[in-house]
């Protein structure tokens, strides 16, 4: 290969990721990354969309959350085409859970001043066992919001 061709390819390659701009925490066994909210069409609500990751040895159960942007954080999925409160979902041992559209998302709901491209969100997460977990999340335009979403 000459050194142009690698040249070419090394740009190619770097132009088609990019860092992930998803917010990211951790509290003993879990992890979440790829945090992100997209820019809500509504004043009333938002959803936001996240990986959780379970390193420990036991399922640990995310119960909802909070958010000083928010009156109430829950989580929510699609279910026959209809968006339907999930409840407490597992996240199983060694395991991961993807908080995706069309699938489980959290749910913002009463929010308390409009959420704009560019702001930051925290959200505090609450597992059992595991406690909580802190996570500032970006406000995206939908587009790159999804696209910080690993496809599996």
């Amino acid at each position: 290969m000459t050194r142009s061709a690698a040249i070419l390819l090394a740009v190619l390659a770097s132009s088609a990721c990019h860092p992930s701009r998803g917010g990211r925490a951790a509290a003993g066994p879990i992890t979440v990354t790829h945090a992100v909210l997209p820019a809500p069409a509504s004043t009333a609500e938002a959803s936001a969309f996240l990986v959780v990751a379970n390193s420990g040895s036991v399922p640990a159960v995310l119960r909802g959350g909070s958010s000083p942007v928010a009156d109430s954080v829950r989580v929510h999925r699609f279910t026959g085409g209809l968006m339907q409160p999930a409840g407490a979902v597992e996240v199983p041992a060694g395991g991961s859970l993807r908080f995706a559209p069309g699938g489980l998302h959290l749910m913002l709901e009463g929010l308390r001043r409009p959420l704009a491209i560019g702001d930051t969100v925290s959200v505090l997460l609450i597992f059992e066992p595991g406690g909580a977990v802190a996570v500032r999340m970006p406000v995206l335009n939908y587009t790159d919001a999804v696209s910080e979403i690993p496809l599996r």
